[in-house]
């Protein structure tokens, strides 16, 4: 018999894990961006209007700056193009649409999180990509050498995915261990 960790999602736990969790995630994430816009006093459309890169240090090990992504992690894909802004806007919608599907069927709680969690990075980067062409970077580490800027949605999607890797593992070990031998 499967426990409550161990069963796909319907109903309320679908909403919550497909639409009110990551609803709250997006707002957290739009608001760090609107919240780093006002404390440089720029725009928050300031990416559709230049590549602003600002900064202000808070600390030995961590920075706020800001930036704006128009291409994707790690710094790939860079450079203002339209057609790369739309490609890249609609293949985080589409990847979302997938992912709730792949929600839905998802049986253990940790996959069901992770998911959750990367369906909420990819859509505040998307509304960042839709309204304004680039995404608010703002996190920044380079004092301790990573050398990488990124934001509240790119945190989102690096632990569901790292969440998701563990969840396979776990289900991958689980499985092993059910097989008669």
């Amino acid at each position: 018999m499967q426990n409550d960790q161990e069963k796909p999602l319907r109903g309320g736990g679908f909403a919550l894990f497909g639409v009110g969790i990551p609803a709250v995630l997006v707002a957290l994430d739009q608001l760090s961006k609107w919240a780093t816009t006002r404390f440089f006093d720029v725009p928050m459309g300031i990416c559709a209007q230049a590549d602003p890169h600002l900064e202000h240090e808070f600390s030995p090990i961590v920075d706020l700056s800001l930036l704006c992504n128009r291409g994707i992690s790690w710094g790939l894909l860079q450079g203002d193009s339209s057609i790369k802004r739309w490609a890249l806007t609609i293949f985080a919608f589409l990847m979302t649409l997938a992912l709730i599907f792949v929600l839905r069927n998802t049986k253990d709680r940790l996959g069901q999180v992770s998911i959750c969690l990367v369906i909420s990075g990819a859509v505040g980067n998307a509304i960042d990509r839709l309204l304004f062409g680039a995404v608010t970077d703002m996190i920044d580490f380079s004092d301790i050498k990573f050398n990488y800027v990124f934001n509240v949605a790119d945190s989102y999607i690096t632990v569901g995915v790292i969440g998701l890797f563990v969840s396979s593992y776990v289900n991958d070990k689980r499985e092993k261990a059910a097989k008669p031998k």
